[in-house]
């Protein structure tokens, strides 16, 4: 239960959420780069003023985002390494989506007053926002996939064709550690154009085909080995599911087995943590999206004919459930 402390300081951490995101506008780290700059030099380069930058940097040393030296100002090792442009480790995908999510949740209130405008949220292939996204699905991606990877792989992999794999970061890692196994990467054009890039410079790329489609539309092909849906189910509704769950059936040879990657709820719909407050996050940003629980998510994959249904928890509110095709 939140005490009344606890409940002002979750408000309070909006606080800290702005002055990061503020920070990330005006490519506060970026500018730091590995020098030790005065507030005046980062404002001048930031196009901001001087003595109100100064209060954002003090702020910024004051959370440990930044250290601070005889008034200079300079980059942790963490900032630098992850929020610095110059850094081979730069969450170029992170920071660009959560600059957006900012202005997007400021609509919760009118999302909860009046529902959900399903025409906000039609398909959009803009090469600019899906190169950031898809890099940001591979920097969120590399959290789990040694684990994703060695539960997927613990059994012969064969022919998997990942659905919506986006960067393709899972099946990568699942070819690494299944050195027989081959990988068909199915998602739109401009994510596959990101993906290539991302995965060229991998071992496994060789072993990558790559099927551009609509998930409800091309069909996906047959005889496949395993099948990986993952962070796709939370997108649809129940019927749009079953849709999507037929044809994985079809493509699926028999005994084939059918891998779900998502945040999954208990029954009381309130935990885990992560898994609750994604609830929202689809309310936000999906057209019918939502969170399914486990039992829901089974009772759907038993209407369309799988069975022999095994979890595998991952962390922060993600599992895996592995279905097999009768």
């Amino acid at each position: 239960m939140l005490n009344f402390q606890q409940i002002i300081q979750k408000i309070d951490q909006l606080e800290e959420a702005n002055i990061l995101l503020a920070s990330l506008e005006l490519k506060i780290f970026s500018i730091l780069d590995k020098k030790l700059l005065s507030a005046q030099a980062i404002a001048k380069k930031a196009g901001s003023q001087p003595w109100e930058t100064e209060q954002l940097l003090n702020a910024l040393v004051a959370m440990g985002a930044l250290s601070k030296k005889a008034g200079l100002f300079k980059n942790t090792s963490e900032t630098y390494k992850h929020l610095c442009e110059t850094s081979p480790h730069f969450k170029r995908g992170f920071v660009r989506l959560r600059q957006e999510n900012r202005d997007e949740w400021a609509g919760l209130i009118e999302t909860l007053k009046n529902g959900r405008d399903p025409s906000s949220h039609e398909e959009d292939d803009d090469p600019e926002f899906r190169w950031f996204f898809t890099h940001a699905m591979h920097e969120r991606s590399e959290l789990y996939s040694g684990k994703v990877a060695e539960i997927i792989a613990r059994k012969p992999v064969g022919r998997l064709i990942d659905l919506g794999g986006g960067p393709g970061s899972y099946s990568a890692a699942i070819l690494r550690k299944d050195k027989k196994a081959t990988a068909t990467l199915f998602d739109r054009k401009v994510t596959l154009e990101v993906a290539k890039d991302i995965l060229a410079g991998t071992k496994e790329f060789s072993r990558f085909d790559f099927l551009e489609g609509d998930l409800f539309e091309t069909e996906y092909g047959r005889n496949y080995d395993t099948i990986l849906f993952s962070n796709i189910l939370h997108i649809y509704n129940s019927k749009e599911n079953k849709v999507l769950f037929k044809k994985i059936l079809r493509a699926l040879v028999k005994g084939g087995r059918f891998i779900l990657l998502d945040l999954f709820l208990r029954e009381d719909r309130a935990d885990p943590y992560d898994a609750a407050l994604f609830s929202l996050t689809m309310l936000m940003f999906t057209a019918t999206g939502k969170t399914y629980t486990f039992k829901e998510t089974e009772a759907l994959l038993k209407a369309t004919g799988f069975s022999s249904f095994k979890r595998f928890p991952l962390t922060e509110g993600s599992s895996l459930i592995e279905a097999v095709k009768k």
